[in-house]
């Protein structure tokens, strides 16, 4: 379209904008048509969030913010966060291994730094930005769409295909996921960028002025780094070019030159950070590679699947959830009707759109820009880690929305139509409003997220896993009863569940241990922790509750299980010399001392300087067998390797009291208390040595010390 033509056309859309502004007897309205659009938008993409600005952290926060020391830097971290693995805060150099393929976002992270910077650790402050930047992008949508579909930016206002397409996009609850989570900041930020990108390349085809290609390197390089799925607007631009404005080739390559120049800068930073781009597909754990055991027809069956389960979500967002994970999605085959539908409706859509795109159907560009946008997402290009999720119908939803806008814009021609229309729209958008309002809420926390979505993905290992770890971690031992026992038996439920349908999953085993434990059932949690241990034999949770059950039941002489549990520690951690010495300790004290003696001379064998077995030693010949020469011996080698040993110190103070040596006996005694002064045990050997030497004074001051 000729230049000057263009300008006309927008000085006539002009008057006919200022026309509307007035009503019948010349009064002029507070708005504009246009301008009554763009505040509905921005209520709009408000309000139905506005109830998250009261929650907390949830799911994955913890990665990139409250656990993430890089981003607990405040600014001071900003160096890390754009020359790092994202979760190099949380896992350190072995982020990579935690999550193969790397995640270089460092806009998103920058923000949260700044944040905490200024708030602190605010979740208020989280959510109160994502809404913004929210609502920033949904006007910055309706200014785009106003642009490329300038010809049906029609009267009444409300039901031109730019409004609706935007409202839909506004209002549909798939969007969930990525506002009412702050993580979801990375999505934002991204397609923020890349329709600021798309922005300017408009501009520029509309007035060729220089400053609009160096504003498309700068959105399109703050779009790529914010996440790397805004590269698909490669071809979103060059498309909504062609569709909306007749221009020569040469100015496509004048507004890709940029784009391709910010993504040079962003490859090179990424490469700085990660090395080169790796694929997730790489994983052996099953919950980062959910084709892990499929064969290839069932994995191309099983994306086929999860495409048409988005197509339902687009159509009927309802249940929602967070997660997919295996197997909420099911491994399917063909010719499973589940993959062959989705197939043909897929390529009939293809077909459709590359036909009828040339002829700048509007359809065909809705179809398109789906296709094209989700192409990053739909596992067919590469494994992305997990069957689907619903953020990433963040930017597809808008193909969706432009469908259903323009069947709308349609049907104008009549008043009866138009009335249909108007209440399809108002029902529609009242619909996905509320929907949307009352989803947010289970996003409220962790605790409320997992415990509400296990009942929409009830297949998923991760999140009956999930919900059991938090209904756990809400309780404790202030915990009243019968609350208690219901809240871990509930527990112990979803994570039997969560191992049933996964039993390679590590945390699904350790905290049905720990739910076990909870319940005092050591017999029960020693089984499942050496599940877990046999998955990853130094995990360090499952070594834990092993090692604190074991210390209760010696305390409480539940020494079977006691040994049961410190001979699991052993076997699975047999380079730890400290389990061997306590199962020593507890065969010396229940009538085993031939047993821990030939344990402690192992250990001796392999350690000559583990001070602690020559002690326990001395205290076994002394105690139970009384020989005092013996005795005496291995204690004073404990003694010379470790001179401020509290128990070492005990031991040879009373074997020179039983002998009647009290100066050596005293000697050794006010070594411990030195060591440990309130010690009552040895305040009250201190003052029976004292009177035993004559100095009743000493014996008296100790005597009162020690009670």
């Amino acid at each position: 379209m000729p230049k000057a033509k263009t300008k006309q056309l927008h000085k006539n859309k002009e008057k006919t904008t200022k026309g509307t502004a007035r009503q019948s007897g010349g009064k002029k309205n507070y708005f504009s048509a246009t301008q009554l659009q763009y505040l509905v938008i921005l209520l709009i993409s408000l309000l139905i969030y506005a109830n998250t600005l009261f929650f907390g952290f949830a799911l994955d926060d913890g990665l990139i913010i409250t656990d993430n020391k890089v981003t607990k830097k405040g600014l001071a971290g900003y160096k890390e966060i754009f020359t790092k693995n994202a979760f190099y805060g949380v896992f350190g150099d072995q982020a990579s291994i935690y999550l193969p393929g790397g995640r270089f976002r460092p806009m998103s992270q920058a923000m949260f730094a700044a944040e905490y910077q200024i708030f602190g650790l605010s979740p208020f402050a989280g959510h109160f930005f994502n809404i913004i930047i929210y609502g920033m992008l949904c006007l910055l949508l309706l200014k785009i769409l106003k642009s490329v579909f300038e010809k049906y930016d029609n009267n009444p206002w409300y039901l031109s295909l730019p409004f609706v397409a935007t409202i839909l996009f506004a209002c549909h609850p798939l969007h969930t996921e990525v506002v009412a989570n702050i993580k979801g900041r990375d999505e934002l930020l991204s397609l923020l960028g890349a329709l600021a990108t798309l922005y300017f390349a408009i501009n520029y085809i509309k007035n060729q002025k220089f400053h609009n290609l160096l504003f498309i390197f700068l959105a399109f390089a703050f779009a790529l780094l914010s996440k790397e799925n805004a590269v698909t607007f490669f071809a979103v631009v060059p498309l909504a070019i062609f569709f909306g404005y007749n221009e020569p080739l040469k100015k496509y390559i004048r507004v890709l030159i940029p784009m391709l120049a910010a993504f040079v800068l962003y490859f090179l930073l990424r490469y700085q950070a990660l090395g080169f781009i790796q694929n997730p597909v790489e994983s052996k754990e099953l919950l980062n590679n959910p084709f892990l055991y499929a064969e290839s027809t069932e994995k191309f069956a099983t994306i086929l699947f999860t495409w048409g389960k988005y197509l339902m979500l687009v159509l009927w967002p309802h249940p929602l959830t967070h997660d997919y994970y295996p197997y909420q999605i099911p491994i399917i085959d063909f010719p499973d009707i589940r993959a062959l539908a989705p197939l043909i409706i897929y390529l009939a859509l293809m077909i459709f759109s590359m036909v009828k795109i040339f002829s700048k159907n509007v359809f065909a560009f809705a179809i398109l820009f789906f296709l094209i946008t989700f192409s990053i997402a739909s596992n067919l290009v590469f494994n992305i880690g997990t069957f689907m999720n619903e953020r990433f119908m963040f930017a597809p939803l808008l193909g969706f929305t432009i469908v259903v806008a323009f069947g709308l814009n349609r049907h104008l021609t009549k008043p009866k139509r138009l009335t249909i229309a108007t209440i399809f729209l108002v029902v529609l958008v009242s619909a996905y409003s509320v929907k949307t309002f009352s989803r947010n809420f289970a996003w409220k926390d962790s605790y409320t997220l997992f415990t509400t979505d296990v009942n929409n993905s009830p297949n998923s290992a991760k999140v009956n896993a999930g919900a059991g770890e938090m209904l756990l971690r809400n309780v404790n031992d202030a915990t009243a009863e019968p609350l208690r026992t219901q809240t871990i038996e509930k527990a112990i439920g979803y994570l039997k569940k969560s191992v049933d349908i996964y039993p390679g999953f590590k945390s699904g085993w350790v905290f049905l241990g720990y739910a076990y434990h909870l319940q005092k059932d050591y017999e029960n949690s020693r089984t499942v922790l050496e599940q877990a241990l046999k998955l990853e034999n130094n995990n360090s949770d499952a070594i834990g509750y092993l090692n604190s059950a074991a210390l209760e039941c010696y305390r409480t002489k539940n020494y079977k299980q006691s040994e049961a549990n410190f001979k699991t520690l052993i076997r699975y951690v047999p380079d730890n010399t400290e389990y061997v010495y306590l199962l020593a300790d507890l065969y010396a004290n229940t009538g085993k001392p031939d047993t821990a003696i030939q344990i402690l001379n192992g250990i001796i064998g392999k350690k000559p300087d583990y001070s602690k077995a020559y002690n326990k030693l001395g205290e076994i010949y002394g105690r139970i067998y009384g020989n005092f020469s013996k005795s005496v011996e291995y204690l004073d080698k404990a003694y010379a390797l470790n001179p401020t040993d509290l128990e070492t110190l005990r031991n040879l103070g009373t074997l020179y009291g039983l002998q009647g040596k009290f100066e050596p006996s005293l000697k050794y005694l006010l070594e411990a208390e030195k060591v440990k002064p309130d010690d009552k045990d040895i305040l009250n050997k201190l003052s029976i040595t004292y009177l035993n030497i004559g100095n009743r004074q000493k014996a008296e001051e100790y005597s009162l010390k020690s009670k």
